[in-house]
């Protein structure tokens, strides 16, 4: 009888624990390593290590690691670069640049990003996020994300329609004068939270948000990524 019930609590257990599994490290390079949720050392992680809820994966100067999650999306940290999943839906960027390639999710399911600038929500889309001091961006190259202030308001500035404008003032000049004295111009919105489409870029500082179209900087970091995940294999 006890062997039965202890062989019973050993099933459940397996259950649980493989509840808690994100998905598993693919691949890496140099020095890649995890702090579990209940732990206070930082363990060297190899290939097929197994990811789960409430750990810490954190890559050293020249290392690099694939994550494959649980419905084969792929995440991939640069050099220098820490993720923490709380869960399957949940995850936090402290620092680094990450990649993300998120397989098609219903609102339920959308995973959330939580970065020092702002949370990103994904239903299903291929992005950067780069949660550096220095330079604190989100490239998208698909889809659509939304971004919502964890401060107050963004003030959001929106490249393509202040050239828009610009080129109005240009053309009319003579309404320069009433124009200085708008406390804000047209191409800057208040708002908590926005949706950035494909080929956008924003840039972040403080509570400014710059969005921009995508340049030659945001292919190659694409490419930069990609050529990565191919030295990995």
């Amino acid at each position: 009888m006890r062997a039965f019930m202890l062989m019973i609590l050993g099933a459940l257990f397996s259950v649980v624990m493989a509840s808690n599994v994100i998905g598993s490290v693919e691949s890496l390079k140099g020095s890649v390593k995890v702090k579990s949720e209940n732990s206070i050392k930082k363990s060297r992680v190899k290939a097929g290590f197994e990811v789960k809820a409430g750990d810490l994966i954190i890559t050293s100067k020249n290392a690099f690691a694939k994550i494959k999650l649980k419905d084969n999306s792929i995440v991939v940290l640069d050099e220098s670069s820490s993720i923490l999943f709380a869960s399957s839906y949940d995850a936090q960027q402290n620092s680094g640049k990450i990649y993300y390639k998120i397989t098609s999710r219903d609102a339920k399911n959308s995973l959330k990003v939580k970065t020092p600038f702002a949370i990103i929500g994904i239903k299903g889309t291929t992005f950067i996020i780069n949660a550096s001091k220095d330079d604190s961006f989100v490239s998208l190259k698909e889809g659509v994300i939304g971004i919502t202030s964890i401060k107050e308001k963004f003030e959001l500035y929106r490249k393509e329609i202040e050239k828009e404008f610009e080129d109005f003032m240009a053309q009319q000049q003579a309404a320069y004068e009433e124009y200085q004295q708008v406390q804000k111009p047209g191409f800057v919105e208040k708002t908590k939270e926005f949706d950035l489409h494909q080929k956008k870029t924003v840039l972040f500082e403080g509570n400014k948000a710059i969005e921009k179209d995508w340049a030659k900087t945001q292919i190659e970091e694409f490419k930069h990524f990609q050529d990565l995940m191919d030295s990995m294999k």
